[in-house]
């Protein structure tokens, strides 16, 4: 049979130590892809982690401030200090406004 009537150039060897030497090269590539693929993935799963453990870090700092602030919610100029007082409305305004006099 002639080279020229393959299909394919890579034509398998008929020498026995050849085959050896191409199945463990390929073992090795293999070994070494699954290995370099591994690295890889514990990488991007250890930045993920990092970023949430940041997140949630950031989160927490945000809910504390929030919690300081009272149950009002308001910061207001007075040192952050609540003023709670009573009042009582002496007379309404009408619903139209008067110009003034």
């Amino acid at each position: 049979m002639n080279m020229s009537n393959r299909l394919y150039a890579l034509a398998s060897s008929g020498n026995p130590f050849v085959q050896v030497l191409s199945i463990v090269a390929f073992g090795v590539v293999l070994i070494g892809a699954v290995v370099m693929g591994a690295v890889i993935l514990a990488l991007v799963f250890g930045l993920a982690v990092i970023a949430a453990a940041g997140f949630s870090v950031r989160l927490w700092w945000l809910r504390r401030k929030l919690g300081r602030r009272g149950a009002g919610g308001m910061d207001t100029a007075a040192g952050g200090r609540l003023i709670e007082a009573e009042y009582t409305v002496v007379t309404e305004r009408s619903a139209r406004r008067t110009p003034p006099r």
